[in-house]
């Protein structure tokens, strides 16, 4: 007979799923409660299985994931063996030799997470069953006990797995087959995608069984009519639009551990891995509010090679929706919506649904992960187009390249935002920031092209891939990216080169700009932080803009570009294509309507907050930038004017005059 328990770990507190990351942990009781976003977790037995436990949500299905395991999915099977005289457990992965161990809840918290890899036992590693009263056992936990012990009853093999897809016993229990995943080889995974692939009723059974998995109702019927159209019509051109909707979070928690959330998950991930691309090269990237630079960067990159963008965008309000509306329906890009949840981040679910639902995406046999101010570029003497790099690339095996960035330093806008709308980035900006100024960790950071049937997420630097696959990783000279000796301070990680290397290749981050922009950039929610609508002044705190700072002398700056400045004329000649498309004139038009306005209201928060107060006396300076340019052209009058007009008060400016001309010649902008 089934049993149903709470797990109590060595410091009194009970196992849980905490939801922002989906990984197992516990949580003291009380008020930490109520500051740690957990869901409770249950452990069922059942007869046919009397050496294991199986955790699952204990109201709905929720993901699990045991840190340092491959151990994920929506149940995870535990084995159990017995310590002491007083009823404490060890648990085990079902397969290997590896304990659970809860780390203990520290303050303020109260939430720890729980460990797999644990060789031994010792105190941590040992737990209690707390029987669950019988009001806390619903019919759901009642079923799927049911269900458990009669598909385990029955072995995990292909066909008792197929036979429970075509009985229809994963209705009400959509988690169920998670939990054969530990006991199913690669290859018995793989057998099952290919004939669930091949027979179109039986995918169509699975599919309508498991309605809330993005996987399963998105993922795979995607994929297969993809499939279908590419194989009926030869190349097809990438869908224009896509929706990731709002309530598919679990797509930006899954898979950053190598982890995969449920069988679907695993069987289209099976299915993608074996398409293969008619395609070159094409990006992938969150771009919010980037209006002001977003043609000169598909342009640019167009210009060197790049065939396709695949662009998720969330509640842009610069009017950049019209210019992604506009180049979808000229079949440019594909665009994709990404509403995000308050307090959740865009970029991983971007990522998660790109590499694990959309379909299009596979056609290409490189995908670059950008961001908007990050241009790849390609030393011209050696390669005269991207597709060059990799033809000679893939002289030996890679699924994934590692780029080198270098960051460009800022310029002044020495018309102001006339400068801004005029002159493309790129040319206005090509002088580099120092290594040592940004610092070895942020120097040694790399950029990721890969191939994207072979993974299932991505981080903003790295791709993920399964735990049940490899891949080959190498840096941009084609020698192997191990990542060994990660800078000091910094644990070991794919995100970090072991040595710079900038010789054929690289990454430019324009990420200083100008003071103006860097302004603009401050007050917009990042991609990888938790959303937030409106002005966003968290970024005006003293590293921040003291970052902006290091780097503003002529002895931070070391070396110009001479790459991007060679193709030119042909990035040119593509961002005059891109800006002539109907109506993009008025796009851009709004676009810099919009700017101007945001700015001036920036400007006239900054002031009325006193922000630039809170800031030290070195970084102060920076709120003065604009008017620091005016004295050091010796434009005055013209400066103020212009300020006033944007918005800037009379009083902070006169104010601030005699502080400038003290520093003026202490601190050069160009």
């Amino acid at each position: 007979m089934a049993a149903f328990y709470k797990i109590i770990t060595f410091h009194n507190a009970p196992i849980v799923s905490e939801e922002n990351h989906g990984e197992l942990g516990n949580l003291i009781p009380g008020e930490h409660e109520r500051t740690v976003l957990c869901s409770p977790v249950v452990a069922i037995t059942i007869p046919s299985m009397p050496s294991h436990v199986f955790l699952v949500g204990a109201t709905h299905p929720v993901p699990l994931r045991v840190p340092l395991s491959d151990l994920s999915g929506h149940i995870v099977p535990l084995r159990f063996e017995h310590h002491s005289e007083q009823s404490q457990l060890a648990f085990l992965h079902p397969v290997l030799d590896q304990y659970l161990s809860a780390i203990i809840p520290e303050e303020p918290s109260g939430y720890a997470r729980i460990e797999g890899n644990r060789r031994s036992v010792a105190g941590w590693e040992l737990f209690r069953l707390e029987p669950l009263a019988a009001n806390e056992i619903t019919q759901r936990l009642e079923l799927l006990a049911e269900r458990l012990d009669h598909l385990f009853a029955r072995g995990i093999t292909v066909n008792t797995l197929l036979e429970t897809i075509r009985a229809e016993t994963i209705f009400g229990t959509p988690e169920l087959l998670d939990a054969a995943l530990p006991f199913l080889s690669t290859l018995n995974l793989e057998k099952i995608a290919t004939l669930l692939q091949q027979d179109k009723a039986l995918c169509e059974t699975l599919v309508r069984q498991m309605p809330e998995d993005p996987w399963a109702a998105e993922g795979i019927p995607l994929l297969m009519h993809w499939i279908s159209q590419r194989d009926t019509h030869g190349k097809i051109t990438p869908a224009s639009r896509y929706e990731c909707p709002q309530n598919q979070t679990v797509l930006g928690v899954t898979g950053l551990h190598k982890d995969i959330a449920s069988f679907a998950h695993a069987c289209v991930h099976a299915m993608r891995r074996k398409v293969t691309p008619t395609r070159g090269p094409a990006i992938l990237a969150c771009v919010r509010n980037e209006g002001i630079y977003l043609l000169e960067w598909i342009a640019y990159h167009r210009a060197i090679g790049i065939e396709w963008f695949f662009l998720y965008s969330n509640d842009n309000d610069d009017q950049s929706d019209d210019i992604l509306r506009t180049l979808s329906e000229q079949g440019i890009i594909t665009w994709v919506n990404n509403p995000i949840k308050p307090g959740k981040a865009a970029q991983h679910k971007a990522y998660g649904h790109a590499l694990s639902i959309v379909p299009d995406i596979l056609d290409f046999s490189w995908v670059q992960v950008l961001d908007g101010d990050e241009f790849i570029a390609l030393d011209p003497q050696r390669f005269s187009n991207l597709q060059d790099y990799l033809l000679w690339t893939e002289t030996h095996p890679v699924d994934a390249i590692s780029l080198n960035w270098r960051f460009v330093a800022s310029e002044p806008l020495p018309e102001g935002e006339e400068t801004l709308f005029r002159d493309p980035l790129t040319m206005r900006n090509s002088r580099f920031v120092r290594h040592d100024v940004i610092g070895d960790a942020g120097s040694r950071l790399v950029k990721s092209m890969f191939r994207p049937a072979q993974v299932i997420q991505s981080h903003a630097h790295y791709p993920v891939a399964s735990y049940r696959y490899s891949t080959t990783m190498c840096l941009s000279d084609g020698t192997p990216h191990t990542w060994q000796s990660p800078p000091t301070g910094e644990a070991a990680s794919a995100q970090f080169a072991d040595h710079i290397i900038f010789e054929k290749i690289g990454i430019y981050h324009y990420f200083y700009k100008s003071p103006e922009e860097w302004m603009w950039k401050s007050s917009r929610n990042r991609g990888d932080n938790p959303a937030k609508q409106g002005l966003d002044f968290r970024n005006f705190v003293d590293g921040w803009i003291g970052n902006f700072m290091s780097q503003i002398s002529d002895d931070m700056r070391s070396g110009e570009d001479q790459w991007m400045a060679a193709r030119r004329a042909p990035f040119l000649s593509e961002l005059e294509k891109l800006k002539n498309l109907p109506g993009m004139m008025q796009v851009l038009q709004n676009i810099y309507t919009t700017y101007r306005e945001r700015s001036a209201l920036i400007r006239n928060r900054l002031q009325a907050e006193n922000i630039r107060a809170r800031h030290s006396e070195n970084n102060r300076i920076f709120f003065d930038l604009r008017a620091l340019l005016e004295i050091r052209y010796d434009r005055f009058s013209r400066g103020f004017e212009r300020d006033s007009k944007a918005g800037c008060g009379r009083q902070h400016n006169e104010a601030a005059w005699p502080e400038l001309h003290a520093r003026r010649n202490a601190i050069r902008l160009i």
